[in-house]
């Protein structure tokens, strides 16, 4: 049964469809009536290779996107990412794209400069320890943390993140107390 899913959601992903992984039962919901629970605590790497938990970002929105330099469906991806964090300036959300492309942090900044994704920093999961604890199963993969580390939804595929529906969905969460 899940090997029979997990060929589904890899040709969905391959078709550049979207699934979204629904949220597990938690205390409070957000307008979709999508449960948030706690996010894990990962680990990643900043743009000159430091280890930083993911905590360091609490008490922003933070969306966050597991990528390789080696997936068209993700630089399309990143490019709407970069467009959702320009449209809240000042405001806090964080957009972290997190490369699996084994701590190669080159390949990683001169991919976001050749894409001109201006609005992005590099990020990088050396040995892909936090996708392997987070059960990523393709790429991309985002996940959608609130102002208090829950995890809001997780989706898989790429996505019109700077549609309207997505913005109103940030919007909400920036609003929401801490």
């Amino acid at each position: 049964m899940k090997g029979g899913f997990l060929k589904a959601a890899l040709a969905a992903a391959s078709l550049g469809l979207s699934y979204i992984v629904p949220a597990l039962p938690g205390s409070a919901q957000d307008e979709t009536g999508a449960a948030p629970v706690a996010m894990p605590e990962v680990r990643l790497a900043d743009g000159s290779g430091l280890p930083f938990p993911l905590s360091r970002y609490k008490g922003a929105v933070i969306v966050l996107e597991f990528w390789s330099t080696s997936c068209g469906s993700c630089l399309r991806d990143l490019d709407a990412l970069n467009h959702l964090q320009g449209d809240f300036p000042g405001r806090p959300l964080v957009v972290i794209p997190v490369s699996e492309d084994g701590g190669n942090m080159q390949a990683v900044k001169a991919a976001l400069a050749r894409q001109k994704l201006t609005f992005l920093r590099p990020f990088a999961d050396p040995g892909g320890t936090a996708a392997q604890f987070l059960n990523l199963r393709g790429l991309p993969t985002s996940f959608v943390i609130d102002r208090q580390g829950r995890m809001v939804f997780q989706v898989e595929g790429a996505q019109p993140w700077n549609n309207a529906a997505y913005e109103k969905r940030i919007n909400y969460l920036l609003q929401a107390p801490q």
